[in-house]
Formats: C-alpha cells, structure tokens, sequence
C-alpha cells in the first residue's frame, strides 16, 4: 500500500464512497427558439438530480447532492467542506501525516505518525479502492482474476498459496456451502432481519444447499429471489423451497440445469 494512499484504522475513521462521475461536465441545454423567432436560453432549474449531472464546483452543491450519504457515514460535519475540497482537487495528502510500515519480518503493518500531531476529527483523508465487487460475486472473481486473491492477501497480510495442496479443500463442496451461508447472513443482517431482496447468483449452490438454507423461516418477508447460475437440477427441491416464501412475487433460476433440462 502506497504511504500516500494509507488510511487510519481508528475509532474516527470513516468510509465514504463518491463517483468520479459526479463531478463530470455535462453539456448544458441549447437555446431554444420560438414561434416568435426570438432566441432564448433555457435555464434549467436547480434540482439535486440537475447538480448531480454537472461539474460539481461549489460546496453547497455538494451538500446537495451528497448531504444523506455524509449524514449517514458519521463523518463530523466540520470535515465536510475539506472532504469537498480534496475531492475537488483529488489531493491524496495522506502521507504528509502518516505512513504504514512493515515490521521486522515484514509482516503485518503497523501505522506510523509522521505530523507532530493528530487531533480527533482534525483531518479526512482520501483514499483509493484497491478492489470493489459484490458480495455474491466476491468469491468467483478472487478465483478467476488473475492476481487477485495474491494481491488481496498481501495487502491483508494474509497467507495465499493457491499452488499448495489445500486448494482443493478452499474448493471444496463443504466451503463453498459455508460461503453461501456467509453471504446470506450478510444479507440478512444488512437488511435488519427483513430481507426483500436477495440475490444468490453463482454460489454453486445445489438442491441440497438450497434446502438447508432454509430462506423461508430466514427471509419470510422475502419478496423477489434470484438463483441464477447455480448448479440446481431437481424441479421438486426447487419447488418445495420456492412454494414456502408466501410472499415471493418474482424468481430467476436463469443458467441452472433445472431450466435447461426442462
């Protein structure tokens, strides 16, 4: 991890995400003529959708666009407009007040100060995402991208060796079954027990995972479910699960051999 990218683990640190797209130009309207053959500009109103899709200069509209997601992190409110301002200016300071460093056997890190001092809530750092995915999806890449999980595991100082000969317990039917679990209890908990939504796509889950998730006592309040990309053969397991959501309105089972054969 580059020092200038490092961020603070620290009990008044926060994470927020912002797109690039939003501070983007976009073209705005052109003039309009009328039946009277005068030229005028339109002025489009204000609107938070309106700032959203223009270049982003001024701090209030800023907090316009962006004022739920700072209320929702946590953040102080007295770092927002130095948030702005290093969003704005894409300054990636943080190596002026602190550095990561290996230990002696170069493993793991610890953090090292290098300003005189760090008051609680005097500063917000920028950083930059070393990897995004979804969760349900989390899994497949770290196995299929080259580099990835090695990658990962350096930078979490973790060991990785994905020659060795645990390979093929990591792939086992057993992990993978306690992966899906993992991202369901995710879910679940993500959604404060009243899960709508869920999406469990290319988890290898067969007829046997599927039963014993046990989505109807786990999400009862589930209103859509997509299974797509698994390995579910049976029509009958599906069924039986499937029937026990009483509130389910919308199912894809899209790539699982129970649609292809049938």
């Amino acid at each position: 991890m580059e020092p200038n990218k490092a961020q603070p683990k620290s009990k008044f640190s926060w994470k927020l995400e912002f797109s690039s797209s939003s501070f983007l130009t976009h073209q705005p309207p052109k003039p309009v003529r009328h039946s009277s053959d005068q030229t005028q500009q339109v002025k489009p109103r204000r609107t938070q959708s309106t700032i959203a899709m223009t270049r982003i200069e001024t701090y209030e509209d800023f907090v316009k666009v962006h004022g739920l997601l700072l209320a929702a992190s946590g953040l102080p409110q007295s770092l927002h407009r130095q948030l702005f301002q290093k969003l704005l200016s894409e300054s990636f300071d943080g190596g002026s007040h602190f550095q990561i460093e290996p230990t002696e056997d170069g493993r793991p890190r610890r953090l090292v100060l290098t300003s005189d001092s760090m008051p609680e809530h005097s500063d917000v750092f920028l950083i930059d995402h070393s990897w995004t995915f979804r969760l349900s999806d989390a899994y497949k890449q770290l196995m299929e991208v080259p580099g990835l999980a090695e990658r990962m595991a350096a930078i979490m100082c973790v060991d990785a060796d994905l020659n060795s000969d645990s390979e093929e317990d990591r792939l086992s039917e057993g992990n993978a079954k306690r992966w899906v679990l993992e991202v369901l209890e995710n879910e679940i908990t993500e959604a404060n027990g009243n899960v709508r939504w869920l999406e469990l796509e290319d988890l290898d889950i067969d007829d046997e995972t599927l039963s014993s998730l046990d989505l109807s006592t786990k999400c009862p309040g589930l209103f859509a479910l997509s299974l797509c990309g698994n390995k579910l053969e049976n029509v009958e397991v599906v069924v039986q699960e499937v029937t026990k959501l009483k509130n389910l309105r919308a199912l894809w089972l899209n790539n699982n051999p129970v649609v292809q054969n049938g």
